[in-house]
């Protein structure tokens, strides 16, 4: 598990939240590639071929199953930037292992919503989301 998880620019020490939402991503069956750095964490079962192994988590990919969430650790705050699921229950699953690491002051966002009721649905499960 521990093995799909790379760092850019590994800091000397990793935010536990951060740590914790790589960690339940990671326990998703198919989710083979994360990477973390300062700002985001990216994880994927597909990745842009070639030196930098950049999940793929573009809306609308045909095979890729993945999520891009932009860091704000200093407001306690996750904002889903992109999230991809052309097979069903994964994109419930990619939530779930988000909000789950967070503590109870943290909150999550949504940055775009163009999922046609995907975020109302989870909005109504976890009220620590927020569609901007």
């Amino acid at each position: 598990m521990i093995s799909k998880i790379r760092y850019i620019q590994k800091p000397k020490s990793v935010h536990q939240v951060v740590e914790h939402i790589a960690q339940n991503l990671a326990e998703i069956d198919i989710m083979k590639y994360i990477t973390i750095s300062k700002d985001f964490i990216k994880a994927s079962s597909e990745i842009i071929t070639g030196r930098n192994k950049i999940p793929i988590t573009k809306i609308d990919h045909l095979t890729a199953i993945g999520v891009s969430l932009l860091l704000e650790l200093d407001c306690k705050v996750i904002k889903f930037y992109e999230i991809n699921s052309p097979v069903k229950g994964y994109g419930s699953k990619m939530v779930d292992a988000v909000i789950n690491a967070l503590p109870e002051y943290w909150s999550a966002a949504v940055v775009m919503d163009w999922s046609g009721g995907f975020w109302d649905k989870k909005r109504e499960r976890y009220s620590k989301i927020v569609i901007l």
